[in-house]
């Protein structure tokens, strides 16, 4: 006789009382019973969430969210289970989808789209049409059935993956999409802003990496969270110490088993690699990430395009921006990198007609005037100016940011060759860029090109787009 589906929702939660309700809320119907993990909270949260009829399980913080995740499932009744965080939503309407998932004997582990909202008060279809969302959405595994194997493992970024890859190896089943969009309200910048978050998980991440040097995954969080930081060389120093173990774990990985995600590790540290002059070393990492990679994800062959650009590959750089131009829209598990799939990838293209002497090709090449990378694109269109013989349109269109604080040295570079071109006193735009912070410039080819000493940083998404 077969055993009828019933969902249990499995949460943890720690001073939540301003999200936790409707995070409840949003379940009701959907699932058959609630299970909130306290870990510790001195606020309303255990009191809301006995109101919502959750059980209530506590839970002594001890540094491991997978012990604390694990608390809960073994308390669970249902056949499969739904992890959700208190400062996220089921969106509206979905459980009919998620239901589907659970009846279906080949899904294992799903996947769900995980929207994150850019305002606290945003409506869910406001979020997922895109105009109050912040970033790209991410598939999340947060629905699998109630096996005994399927427990979570690591402190921090806990995954299913060892018990999944047990499973998956013996016929239990796979893992699949799910069409119920998840939307997170954590990440709004004026709700994270002081939550010291980052802070925490990075000593997590540092424990973990003692309990497992071997695991690439929680290096690759760790490399992202030291570059986010302005650690770079710690960073790097991190991602080389665990790449190749983590890529010989993944070659030597059991008969039947996923290999382990390599897209942060792989993106991360060929980006500071790249970014330091080492593009023989940044194409390596990248190429040996994509092997374990079968959906060519976007991170890693931008990185990739940026590596053949420094080696000098033109036409390899050119097939690898176009691949992250065709991915625009597409959907993955790792986070695309912002503005990559379009605007930044553009810029590229653009860049490497210029630099084979394609003006019009260059001009055709850049993206539109509008968008976060407009001032680099500003910049761009200027230096193809510069370079076909017309300074006098390049200074126009150079001209307008000059009362803006905090300009790029490309700026001032590109304004001293316009200005040079023209037969006028140029002063010192050119000390002026060379005593600018490495991590300023966005192309370091306008250092180079007059000289000057040679920066070690790409820009980073968060520099203001002027």
């Amino acid at each position: 006789m077969k055993t009828r589906t019933r969902i249990s929702l499995c949460m943890i939660a720690k001073n939540e009382a301003g999200f936790l309700a409707d995070c409840l809320r949003s379940v009701r119907g959907v699932v058959h019973e609630m299970i909130v993990v306290d870990t510790g909270s001195t606020d309303d949260t255990v009191a809301i969430a006995e109101a919502e009829g959750a059980v209530v399980v506590h839970f002594p913080w001890c540094d491991d969210f997978a012990r604390a995740r694990n608390a809960g499932v073994e308390r669970a009744t249902g056949t499969h289970v739904l992890i959700l965080d208190a400062d996220e939503r089921l969106a509206p309407n979905m459980g009919p989808n998620l239901l589907a998932a659970a009846n279906n004997p080949q899904v294992l582990l799903g996947c769900l789209p995980l929207y994150n909202a850019s305002e606290m008060d945003a409506d869910p279809e406001e979020v997922m049409s895109g105009a109050k969302q912040l970033g790209e959405l991410a598939f999340v595994p947060r629905l699998f059935r109630n096996l005994p194997e399927m427990r979570f493992h690591r402190r921090v970024h806990e995954t299913l993956t060892v018990g999944f890859n047990e499973l998956h190896a013996r016929g239990f089943g796979d893992t699949s999409a799910v069409g119920a969009a998840l939307i997170h309200y954590g990440d709004v910048p004026s709700h994270r802003t002081g939550l010291r978050k980052d802070d925490r998980n990075t000593r997590l991440l540092r424990m973990c990496l003692e309990d497992d040097p071997a695991d690439g995954e929680i290096a690759g969080y760790l490399v992202v969270q030291l570059i986010k930081d302005g650690e770079h060389d710690e960073a790097r120093a991190i991602g080389e110490r665990h790449f190749r173990p983590f890529l010989e774990r993944n070659e030597n990985r059991p008969e039947g088993h996923y290999a382990e995600n390599m897209v942060r590790i792989g993106y991360s540290l060929g980006l500071l690699q790249t970014e330091a002059g080492d593009h023989a070393a940044a194409l390596a990492t990248v190429q040996a990430s994509l092997r374990f990679t079968p959906d060519l994800h976007p991170n890693l062959v931008y990185v990739e395009g940026l590596a053949h650009t420094g080696l000098g590959n033109n036409a390899d750089a050119h097939r690898c921006f176009e691949q992250v131009l065709a991915a625009h829209g597409k959907h993955f598990a790792q986070p695309v990198l912002p503005s990559i799939t379009d605007e930044l990838s553009r810029l590229k293209i653009s860049g490497l007609h210029l630099i084979e002497g394609r003006f019009d090709s260059a001009r055709a090449a850049l993206p539109s005037t509008e968008g976060p990378w407009s001032f680099a694109r500003s910049l761009l269109a200027a230096e193809i100016e510069v370079e076909a013989g017309n300074p006098a349109g390049a200074m126009a269109m150079l001209a307008p940011f000059v009362d803006l604080q905090g300009l790029a040295p490309d700026w001032y570079i590109l304004v001293h060759r316009a200005l040079s071109a023209l037969g006028d006193e140029t002063g010192d735009l050119l000390g002026i860029a060379a005593s600018a912070k490495p991590s300023a410039w966005l192309e370091r080819r306008r250092a180079v090109a007059l000289g000057l000493p040679t920066p070690g940083r790409e820009p980073t998404a968060q520099q203001p787009a002027r």
